[in-house]
This record gives C-alpha cells, sequence and structure tokens, in this order.
C-alpha cells in the first residue's frame, strides 16, 4: 500500500461521490415505504421519486464497491497521531463501519425491493439510521481534528 499525504484524486471523487447520492437517497426516502408495498402487490413503480431512489442506491452500492477496490490498491494517508490510544481505535471502528453500513444499506433495500423480502426493508429502514449516526461520529471527529487539534486532516479528502 502507498503511503501518501492526501487522498488521490480517484479517492476523493469516490468519496464525495458518495456523500451526495447517500444524501440525496436520504432527502428522498419519504413514501418508499409505500411504494415499495405498492411495487409489492402490483409489480408496478410508478412512482419516479422510487424509481429514482432504486437507481441512486444502486450508483451508491457500485461507487462503494469501486472505492473499496481503490482503496485496497492505492491505500490511504498515514494518520496523525492520535491523542490517546482509543481515539485510534474509535477511529478504525467507525470507517470500518461506515464502509459496511454503506455496502449493506442498499444491498438490503435491494433485497426488499427487487427479491421482495420483507425483513430486507427493515434492516434497510435501520442500516440507514445506523449510518447516519456513523457519518455524525465522522463528520465530528473531522471537525475535531479541524477546530482542535489543527492537525491538517480535513486537506486529505479535501476537493482542492
Amino acid at each position: 500500500m502507498k503511503i501518501s499525504e492526501s487522498y488521490s484524486g480517484l479517492q476523493k471523487l469516490l468519496h464525495w461521490a458518495v456523500v451526495l447520492t447517500f444524501a440525496f437517497n436520504y432527502v428522498v426516502s419519504d413514501g418508499m415505504g409505500k411504494a415499495l408495498r405498492a411495487f409489492n402487490e402490483t409489480g408496478v413503480n410508478d412512482s419516479t421519486t422510487a424509481k429514482l431512489h432504486v437507481i441512486v442506491g444502486i450508483a451508491t452500492l457500485v461507487l462503494m464497491v469501486i472505492r473499496i477496490i481503490v482503496r485496497l490498491i492505492q491505500g490511504a494517508p498515514e494518520m496523525p497521531p492520535a491523542p490517546h490510544p482509543m481515539m485510534e481505535k474509535a477511529a478504525h471502528l467507525v470507517h470500518f463501519g461506515l464502509y459496511a453500513a454503506m455496502l449493506l444499506t442498499p444491498m438490503a433495500g435491494g433485497a426488499a425491493w427487487f427479491l421482495g423480502i420483507h425483513i430486507a426493508g427493515d434492516a434497510h429502514e435501520v442500516l440507514v439510521n445506523l449510518t447516519i449516526l456513523l457519518i455524525v461520529a465522522h463528520v465530528a471527529a473531522a471537525l475535531y481534528h479541524q477546530f482542535i487539534l489543527k492537525d491538517g486532516l480535513l486537506k486529505r479528502m479535501s476537493p482542492h
């Protein structure tokens, strides 16, 4: 694995593309339960919003798979030293959780939508909420690095 001070341009693009696709689907998720029930009953999807949600969910999953492959090939920049070993463990746990949740969430949604697996729809809802919690922790840690530790960590994923 290559170690640098910043993620590659491709890694940054994939990161922000996943942020946008997840945010879009979160915003347009109202009514998906109703759309799923109607789709399961009739096999027809008349809702443009539901169609977009499904397509963007698939895109999120594809982007995440590509992101993981690129991460395995290109590696990640070395982390600045953590003020406490537990913070380093928490960072790894949150990152692993985010990667897992960003894979499992669209997979569960797809299983509910395309395979009609009811419990997958319930899992999808739980995973969305877990993902939001992990995102909040991730953003809070990034802001802590930026404004408290002032270690320049945010530059590693900055689009500039």
